[in-house]
């Protein structure tokens, strides 16, 4: 296949260049000039068209629509080849039966839910997704899921044995393809491990080669003491440490960088371009002692009048925090109070005070419920210098659950280039392909994805000449982008004409 007349941003140069891209079966065969071999299928694209590196999410949660139906549609339509998942310390992917029970109970929210529960390894996701990909998708080993696997939700540090067992999973993971280990400090039972634990497991990572991928212990203010653990993390295991989801201030951030290059350890991040984060209920209000025992005690907890009243007395059940709250995954009965704020769905329930309706909802969702925190203290300044910072990689945190799921997973990659191209289209579409495709490949140690150049894997996103458009809002959050025309994975056609080719499979769990 030969796409001809286009100008390519190949995550190398500093400018976009006119070239024709040659590709043989499923790498890359050429790019600059020249004529289409016999046989070969050539396509003109329109004048103006933009040929860049497939883009990669450095942060998804689409094990469970990958699992069911092979694609993303509102990541395809952005362009995006492979996603990166098992983020957050908490996937099913790698989960004994007891650890999927688990989760289904507790972050169905974000990963959905594993049906029938069971134990299923990396080798055997795999196996149930080959043949039935249009995407790539890459997949981390789970720190909060293994730890779970050997030792439940104890809070106490794992003992020698303990350790030795979950280090050997991580070996496992490894071995079978997983690219990294990922932890998410916010969630149990991963928040139970302390630095020098994760470390301890974590070092088979150095081998391989391969990152440690964080959800840090503290974001906005406290943002340098998350970046700290994560950097005595990587410092203690030998290895790359990556932050999930950065934010903060600026200036803390660099002084955390600054230090772990003092310290020899090398960091990157992911961010999405919106003030608003997403992930379950009952993370952004519970205090995580009253959800360390698990989902049985935490319902009888909130049932509890003396517990309801202490979480009432605290400043998360009030209305001055609670109105930055909106609802995106519920149960049926309360489906059509998806996307509002939890102030007005109350208010629009009866009349009790917010507080008292969401611990109600809580239980009534038995926790299956997902929310969006609006974050003011999160500018658009800090956001726009986290977008333009050299270790950064795109990663949408795209949560593809419930009724009004948040639009980053539908428009992060478009918003993206959109910031780059202000500099101008020729170096504006060369840093949105260093930023989301190439960095993303360097981070997970994809080597032959990321860029265009021969011999690389013929992972492709064309932007027509009108550019890549976000439609998703926070109104209407499954919009799915507008302006690639066409996207190509393992060199077979896989998006083309405003939807997505089903005719072959081409993608594949890639390491």
């Amino acid at each position: 296949m030969l796409l001809r007349g286009g100008l390519v941003a190949d995550g190398i140069g500093a400018t976009t260049v006119r070239g024709d891209v040659l590709i043989d079966g499923p790498v890359i065969a050429s790019v600059g000039a020249g004529d289409a071999p016999a046989g070969c299928e050539a396509i003109d694209l329109a004048p103006g068209s933009v040929v860049c590196p497939g883009f990669i999410d450095a942060h998804a949660h689409a094990e469970g629509p990958l699992l069911a139906t092979g694609r993303v549609d509102g990541a395809l339509a952005q362009g995006v080849t492979t996603l990166v998942v098992g983020q957050d310390g908490q996937s099913w992917i790698g989960a004994t039966a007891a650890t999927a029970r688990y989760l289904n109970r507790y972050f169905a929210p974000v990963n959905g839910a594993l049906y029938p529960a069971r134990g299923l390894s990396l080798a055997a996701y795999r196996e149930a997704v080959t043949g039935r990909l249009t995407q790539n998708v890459a997949v981390l080993a789970s720190q909060g899921t293994i730890r779970h696997n050997v030792a439940g939700l104890t809070r106490r540090p794992l003992d020698p044995a303990e350790r030795a067992a979950a280090r050997r999973e991580v070996d496992s993971a490894l071995a079978e393809g997983a690219v990294g280990l990922s932890s998410g400090l916010d969630y149990l039972p991963s928040r139970s491990g302390a630095a020098g634990e994760i470390a301890d497991i974590a070092r088979p990572l150095a081998g391989a080669e391969r990152p440690y991928v964080s959800h840090l212990r503290a974001y906005g203010a406290d943002v340098g003491s998350g970046l700290d653990e994560l950097v005595a993390v990587g410092r203690g295991a030998g290895v790359r440490a990556h932050a999930s989801h950065l934010w903060g201030s600026p200036a803390g951030i660099e002084a955390a960088f600054r230090a772990a290059d003092a310290a020899g350890v090398g960091v990157s991040y992911d961010m999405y371009p919106y003030r608003r984060s997403s992930t379950i209920l009952a993370s952004l209000l519970l205090p995580p002692d009253l959800q360390a025992r698990g989902p049985e005690h935490t319902l009888a907890a909130l049932a509890d009048p003396r517990e309801r009243a202490a979480l009432l007395a605290g400043d998360k059940f009030t209305d001055q925090y609670l109105q930055h709250v909106y609802l995106g995954c519920l149960p049926a009965s309360a489906a059509e109070l998806a996307g509002q704020p939890v102030t007005a769905t109350a208010a629009a329930r009866g009349s009790r005070p917010a507080g008292e309706w969401v611990i109600d909802l809580l239980i009534e969702a038995g926790l299956n419920v997902g929310g969006h925190l609006d974050r003011p203290a999160l500018s658009d300044g800090d956001l726009a210098w986290l977008m333009s910072g050299e270790r950064h990689c795109a990663g949408s945190d795209g949560i593809y659950r419930g009724q009004h799921p948040h639009p980053r997973g539908y428009a992060t990659f478009a918003r993206l280039v959109a910031h780059y191209l202000s500099a101008g289209p020729e170096t504006g579409y060369q840093r949105a392909a260093r930023h989301l495709s190439a960095n993303a490949a360097d981070v997970y140690g994809l080597r032959d994805r990321g860029r265009l150049a021969p011999g690389m894997a013929a992972d492709i996103c064309v932007i027509g000449p009108g550019g890549l458009t976000a439609r998703a809002t926070y109104d209407a959050p499954r919009e799915l982008a507008a302006g690639v025309d066409l996207v190509i994975v393992n060199g077979a056609v896989t998006w083309r004409d405003g939807r997505a080719v089903t005719t072959g499979f081409p993608g594949r769990l890639v390491s």
